[in-house]
């Protein structure tokens, strides 16, 4: 096994996890690729698709998706900390594998925002764009969304009950890990914070992202039914949600 830290980020889809690799892979000594497990692709760290790192084919990685996972650790790329993210519902053996393993620092992040968390959701699904990292490459003329509240909450309770699994199983494994917010990913302490636990010096660096935030932080402009969805809200802690307009 290689010498060098090894971390996981793990997120529900649409809470800012592309942004957050783009973050640590600024600094030098953190190699933090993408969704390495997607299923539509292998998704190295964006200065690694130019075809120079190839660690598998897909077949390959679905194959044998452990001795995929090996090459990953050990080709650190002149970094001392290597990573990549998961989120809900990518290989389920091999994220049970990563949450269990105590050598695997563990990021768990989280959106406050579980309305907007569906709402972007809902625009990638549309949109068949998950990524963006150019401002001349967003989708453009999206129509608004018809937003359905039994749908929202339901959504909510998936992606809650993905993170309660992750809880439960690093507090019972005692597992290094720490949690990060969405609405927070651009503040300077928490960058410190998490340089830190991965045992990297953040003095003087400055995270830099590259990912592009696809979506109006006003959800008045994204949803044609938002008059109907605030009354069908109303009372329930969704609604102040509903009114953000940071982030």
């Amino acid at each position: 096994m290689p010498s060098g830290t090894r971390f996981i980020i793990l997120a529900a889809p649409r809470t800012g996890s592309n942004l957050l690799c783009t973050l640590l892979n600024s600094h030098p000594e953190v190699l933090c690729h993408h969704e390495l497990f997607n299923p539509a692709g292998i998704f190295y760290a964006l200065d690694h698709r130019d075809g120079s790192l190839q660690l598998g084919s897909m077949a390959e990685r679905d194959r044998e998706p452990f001795a995929f996972l090996q090459r990953v650790w050990e080709t650190m790329e002149g970094a001392s900390c290597v990573g990549f993210k998961m989120t809900r519902g990518q290989n389920e053996a091999v994220m049970r594998g990563l949450i269990e393993d105590p050598g695997v620092l563990k990021i768990v992040l989280y959106r406050r925002n579980r309305l907007k968390t569906f709402v972007s959701e809902l625009i990638a699904r549309q949109t068949d764009q998950w990524e963006a990292y150019a401002g001349d490459k967003l989708a453009s003329d999206t129509p608004k969304l018809h937003v359905d509240a039994g749908a929202l909450k339901e959504h909510s309770a998936l992606n809650e009950g993905f993170y309660e699994d992750i809880r439960r199983s690093l507090q019972t494994g005692h597992q290094p890990c720490i949690e990060m917010f969405y609405e927070n990913i651009f503040s300077r302490s928490e960058h410190v914070r998490m340089l830190e636990f991965l045992g990297v010096e953040p003095n003087g660096t400055r995270l830099a992202h590259a990912s592009i935030k696809q979506n109006d932080s006003d959800l008045r402009s994204l949803i044609e039914n938002f008059q109907e969805l605030e009354s069908a809200l109303e009372g329930s802690g969704y609604l102040d949600e509903l009114y953000d307009c940071e982030n």
